[in-house]
C-alpha cells in the first residue's frame, strides 16, 4: 500500500527500527557480546526510537480522539518499548534482547498496517497536510553514525 506523503518520513524511521531487530540477531549469532550490543541499543534508542516517539505522540496521535483505541495501544507499546530498554542491564540475557527486537518489530508492523492506514482514511487532506508540516518542521532523519558496527563482523 501505497503511504500518504505526509506519513513518509516516519515510515523511513520505521526501517531502522526493524534494521535494530537485524542487528540484535546478526550480533548473537557472530557472538557479540551483550554489553557491545546493550552499548548500541541505548544509542539508537537515545538517537532515534525516543525521538520517533515523541514525534508520533506529539505530531500525529493528537489527530484522533484520547480514548481511541488506535492511539491508547499505540502510545502503550511505546512506553513498553521504554521500559523494556531502560531495563537493559549487565543480567540482560539473549532472551531479553531477542524479545525486544520482536515486541518492536511487532510494534512497527502495528502501525504500518494497522495505525497509519486507519488514519489515511479517518483524517482528511487538510489535515493529514497538517502533520506533514509539523514533522517536517522538527524531523530529524537517522543517520547510522555509530562506531562499533559489530553486526558486520
Amino acid at each position: 500500500m501505497k503511504r500518504n506523503k505526509n506519513l513518509v518520513e516516519l515510515s523511513k524511521d520505521h526501517h531502522h527500527g526493524l534494521l535494530l531487530g537485524w542487528k540484535i540477531k546478526q550480533g548473537l549469532k557472530l557472538g557479540v557480546s551483550l554489553e557491545e550490543m546493550i552499548n548500541y541499543i541505548r544509542h539508537f534508542a537515545a538517537e532515534a526510537l525516543f525521538p520517533h516517539f515523541d514525534e508520533e505522540e506529539n505530531q500525529l496521535l493528537p489527530f484522533i480522539d484520547a480514548e481511541d483505541p488506535f492511539r491508547t495501544r499505540t502510545l502503550e507499546e511505546h512506553q513498553q518499548l521504554k521500559e523494556l530498554i531502560a531495563s537493559l542491564s549487565d543480567s540482560s540475557t539473549e532472551e531479553t534482547l531477542l524479545d525486544l527486537a520482536a515486541q518492536l518489530e511487532a510494534h512497527i508492523r502495528f502501525e504500518e498496517r494497522e495505525l497509519f492506514p486507519y488514519m489515511e482514511t479517518l483524517l482528511s487532506e487538510e489535515q493529514l497536510e497538517e502533520i506533514g508540516k509539523l514533522i517536517t518542521d522538527i524531523h530529524q532523519p537517522y543517520i547510522e553514525n555509530y562506531p562499533n558496527e559489530f553486526w558486520k563482523r
